[in-house]
């Protein structure tokens, strides 16, 4: 997976859990679990996620979740995500590139990114090294074999 990756994107990048220390059976699709950067350009992650699904053959996939089971979550930042989530589905649509959202609510939760996890050959995010960002990437690690890079 790491065959000729441009020297811009190789630097940036860390394998949380690398192709070759798991068994992790092919994938469907390569993730791409936005958070932080959440923008169609100027985004190392997302250009290493698009370079990934690129030398896989493989579909991508942008997933975006939002719930309000962390601290300081709040309607007015929650307000301003969703309203930023209409523009970067346009970006990415005009791109040709698939994007999901998910507002968690009552009666709409479940392990969805563990979920599209398991389904897919490689997991790429954004390096966000604070709370609650790395707790969640490193109880994703403990839940699946898929190899997870960080840019």
């Amino acid at each position: 997976m790491d065959q000729l990756i441009p020297a811009s994107l190789a630097e940036r990048r860390r394998w949380v859990v690398a192709p070759d220390q798991t068994d992790h059976p092919p994938g469907e699709m390569v993730l791409y679990w936005i958070h932080n950067a959440v923008r169609g350009h100027e985004n190392p992650a997302l250009d290493a996620a698009i370079w990934m699904a690129h030398q896989t053959g493989l579909p991508l996939l942008v997933y975006h979740g939002l719930s309000e089971k962390y601290p300081y979550a709040s309607d007015r930042h929650h307000a301003f995500i969703m309203q930023g989530a209409r523009d970067v589905q346009r970006e990415l649509q005009a791109r040709g590139i698939t994007y999901a959202f998910h507002l968690e609510r009552h009666g709409h939760r479940g392990p969805h990114l563990r979920d599209l996890c398991r389904r897919a050959a490689v997991l790429v995010s954004e390096e966000m090294p604070v709370a609650p960002i790395a707790c969640w990437v490193e109880r994703l690690r403990s839940l699946v074999t898929t190899p997870i890079m960080l840019v």
